[in-house]
């Protein structure tokens, strides 16, 4: 089933040699015949990055107006870049209407994963299932059929408000994720595993690795210096 679709993600120059990762293994190892457009929200990319980016077929860098550098997780700039990717998610969806997938930016393709969507679901999800953690991550998410999908994430961006105004959490869009897709059964949601799409520990299954910061790699330098991810730093930076 040859169903166009498009990719998108959000990058400041902070995450610059992230998303320089991104685009190499995206073009190298994912196939692109049905891809129409990747988008790259750009919420502070420098002069230079832009340019890079250009240069790869279908690639568009569009201006976000938001320019908020980050290179840790949680703080202000990571915070202002996470929290709109599900309004540019929903932009994309009015302007194209097409079914778009939303990825971040600190991923690495590493086979192609096209052939897991199930087109007869609304949208999919990154499901995971670590004990302390919420049910699904942001860090995938794809909007299939694209009205209904846009019914969803209006709801999550709510949703995403609601938990930064009325809890203690330090980070809402993957909790908000959860919240909404609870609270909306009607709606068919295929969830596909973090060790698939995300993965942090990635094992043969893997066909996205993500670069997630956390205990073990808090900085930008460390995460790119994992096992799984220093060959494609050398490969492409």
């Amino acid at each position: 089933m040859n169903n166009k679709y498009n990719i998108l993600t959000v990058v400041n120059e902070g995450y610059a040699p992230f998303i320089k990762i991104f685009v190499n293994s995206l073009f190298e190892h994912q196939d692109l015949q049905n891809v129409d457009t990747v988008y790259i929200f750009d919420t502070g990319l420098g002069t230079g990055t832009k340019k890079y980016l250009l240069d790869f077929p279908k690639v568009e860098v569009i201006d976000s107006g938001i320019n908020s550098q980050s290179s840790r997780i949680h703080d202000e700039g990571w915070k202002k870049s996470t929290y709109s990717k599900t309004k540019f998610l929903l932009k994309v969806l009015e302007d194209s209407n097409l079914p778009t997938i939303m990825i971040d930016a600190d991923s690495i393709f590493y086979y192609n994963f096209e052939d897991l969507l199930d087109w007869n679901c609304d949208f999919v999800a990154c499901r995971r299932d670590r004990e302390g953690f919420s049910k699904y991550i942001g860090s995938f998410f794809g909007a299939l059929d694209v009205e209904k999908s846009k019914q969803f994430i209006e709801l999550w961006i709510k949703n995403i408000d609601f938990l930064q105004n009325n809890t203690e959490l330090k980070h809402c869009e993957s909790p908000a994720l959860a919240k909404t897709i609870d609270e909306n059964p009607e709606l068919k949601c295929q969830d596909i595993a973090e060790q698939l799409v995300s993965a942090v520990f990635p094992d043969e299954s893997s066909r996205i690795f993500h670069l997630k910061s956390d205990y073990y790699a808090t900085t930008i330098e460390q995460r790119l210096n994992l096992p799984h991810s220093r060959v494609f730093a050398r490969r492409y930076l």
